[in-house]
């Protein structure tokens, strides 16, 4: 009897599910977990370190205007005392050029949405060598060593003959550092016209500048020989 007894009490501690933390369906590895998620607020989910909070998904088949988003996802996450939030947003074919903003870097981690039809669901993984990403105005990403802080955003524009303001850019600054050294780089605006690739070199890493605005960069960064890794 009283093996039976504790037989049911372990199970019963197994069954448990914690309150307010996600404890079904979610797809978890040693570096990365993906959340099925559903409409409206989602059940925040312990990862690692970090507490994930879905605050909200929004998803419209037929949005009101061309450049709003077709799924949003408003996205808190918490590590240690730490809080970061930001908006994830997905445009369909006919959204007029708009492109999704995502997956975003936040510390050493990426925060992807995989969506296939209706089913939605928030990856997070370590961010990786070779791979896209979004970094925040203010935040840092932290991929091996090294670390990249999106520092500042200046709005500037070219005058003309007469005075007048003509063609408006932004100068980018980032600061990179792994371990004890430390290094600040500026570039400007890409120019969409001439296609060129705008990189950035600092000791064995090469960092690819795919898109630029005062909110976000989007960046791919390799290391040494991960050159050869595939673009996603």
């Amino acid at each position: 009897m009283k093996i039976f007894e504790i037989n049911i009490f372990i199970l019963l501690i197994v069954l448990i599910q914690f309150p307010g933390y996600a404890q079904s369906e979610k797809n978890m590895t040693n570096n990365s977990i993906r959340i099925p998620l559903k409409t409206g607020k989602n059940p925040s989910t312990q990862f690692e370190a970090l507490v994930i909070e879905p605050v909200n998904l929004f998803m419209q088949s037929k949005p009101i205007k061309k450049d709003s988003p077709s799924i949003q996802l408003e996205l808190n996450v918490v590590k240690n005392k730490s809080k970061y939030s930001t908006f994830l947003w997905y445009y369909d074919a006919s959204s007029d050029g708009q492109k999704p903003n995502y997956p975003k870097a936040y510390q050493n981690y990426s925060f992807d949405l995989k969506i296939n039809e209706e089913d939605v669901a928030l990856v997070v993984e370590t961010l990786d060598f070779g791979k896209t990403m979004f970094i925040d105005f203010g935040q840092t990403a932290v991929i091996g060593n090294l670390s990249i802080l999106f520092k500042d955003s200046i709005g500037e524009w070219s005058v003309d003959i007469d005075g007048n303001h003509t063609d408006a850019f932004n100068t980018y600054t980032i600061s990179l550092s792994e371990e004890n050294e430390q290094k600040t780089m500026s570039f400007m605006s890409l120019n969409k016209n001439d296609g060129k690739e705008l990189s950035i070199e600092w000791k064995d890493y090469k960092i690819l500048i795919l898109e630029d605005s005062e909110k976000a960069l989007k960046l791919m960064v390799f290391k040494n020989d991960s050159k050869k890794n595939n673009r996603r």
